[in-house]
C-alpha cells in the first residue's frame, strides 16, 4: 500500500517537475500562472492536469484545439514515479530512500533542461544539494564520506574542465558539468562517485554510435549537452552502485 502511495506522489511531482523543467530556463514563475496549451495558449482547467490520465484520456490531444501533445510530458510523470517506486523497494522509508528521491528528482530536471537548452541551471543544483548538506551537517549520517564524494566529483571535472580549455583555447567542456558533479557526489559519497566519474564518457560514446547506426553524423563543431550523460550515470550509480564497485573489488 505505501509502495502505491509512493509511485502517486512521484507521478503527482513528475507532473510539478513538467512545468519546472518548461517555465524555469525562460525566467517564468513556477508557482504562479496557469498552465496553458503550447499551441492555442488556452488556460487548461483542472480536469487536464490530472497526471498521465488526462493525456490517455485525451488520447494526447489537446481538449480545446486538437493538436497532438508530447507523449514526453506523461513520460516524465511516469518516469518520476517508477524512480520513487523503485527507491522505496530498494531502501524502504528511510534516509537513503530521501537521498535517492531528492538525487532523481534532480537529476531528472537538470538532464531535461540541459537537453532543450543547452545549460545547466545552478538553481536546481542549489536547491536540492542545500538541504542535503544540511542533513549531513546536523545528523548521524557519514559526513566525511559524502563532502569527500563532492570534493573528488567536482575536482575531477574541474581538471577535465581546465584542460579541455588549454587543449582547444575555447570552453569545450561546460562549467555547469563541474557542479553538476560537485552536487552528485555530495550524493553518492566517496564510494560511488568514481563510478559516476568515468561512467557518462562510456554512454556519451554509447549515444553516438546509435546515432551513426542511424545514419546521424555528428561534426567536430556540434555542440552534445553532457548532463544528460551525467545524470543517466549517476542515476544508475545511486541505484546499482554497490554492486558495481563490488564486482570491481571483486576482480
Amino acid at each position: 500500500m505505501i509502495g502505491v502511495i509512493v509511485l502517486i506522489y512521484g507521478v503527482i511531482l513528475g507532473s510539478f517537475y513538467n512545468v519546472v523543467i518548461y517555465r524555469l530556463p525562460l525566467e517564468k514563475s513556477i508557482i504562479r500562472g496557469r498552465s496553458l496549451c503550447p499551441f492555442c495558449k488556452t488556460k487548461l482547467a483542472a480536469k487536464d492536469l490530472i497526471p498521465v490520465f488526462s493525456q490517455l484520456n485525451l488520447k494526447n490531444r489537446c481538449r480545446y484545439c486538437g493538436e497532438k501533445i508530447s507523449v514526453r510530458y506523461m513520460t516524465i510523470e511516469l518516469l518520476t514515479g517508477f524512480l520513487f517506486l523503485f527507491g522505496y523497494n530498494l531502501y524502504g522509508l528511510s534516509w537513503e530512500f530521501l537521498i535517492h528521491v531528492a538525487l532523481c528528482s534532480m537529476l531528472l530536471i537538470t538532464a531535461l533542461i540541459d537537453y532543450d537548452h543547452m545549460v545547466i541551471m545552478d538553481s536546481v543544483l542549489f536547491v536540492f544539494s542545500i538541504p542535503m548538506f544540511l542533513c549531513i551537517v546536523f545528523t548521524k549520517m557519514a559526513a566525511r564520506e559524502y563532502l569527500l564524494g563532492a570534493v573528488i566529483g567536482f575536482s575531477a571535472y574541474l581538471a577535465i574542465y581546465v584542460l579541455a580549455k588549454l587543449i582547444y583555447k575555447k570552453e569545450a567542456f561546460g562549467y555547469g558539468d563541474v557542479l553538476l558533479m560537485g552536487a552528485v557526489g555530495l550524493f553518492l559519497g566517496i564510494d560511488k562517485i568514481i563510478v559516476a566519474v568515468i561512467m557518462p564518457f562510456y554512454i556519451a560514446l554509447g549515444a553516438i554510435i546509435v546515432r551513426k547506426l542511424f545514419g546521424k553524423q555528428i561534426k567536430r563543431k556540434d555542440e552534445i549537452p553532457f548532463g544528460p550523460f551525467i545524470c543517466i550515470a549517476a542515476c544508475i550509480t545511486s541505484i546499482f552502485g554497490n554492486q558495481i564497485t563490488g564486482f570491481f573489488r571483486g576482480i
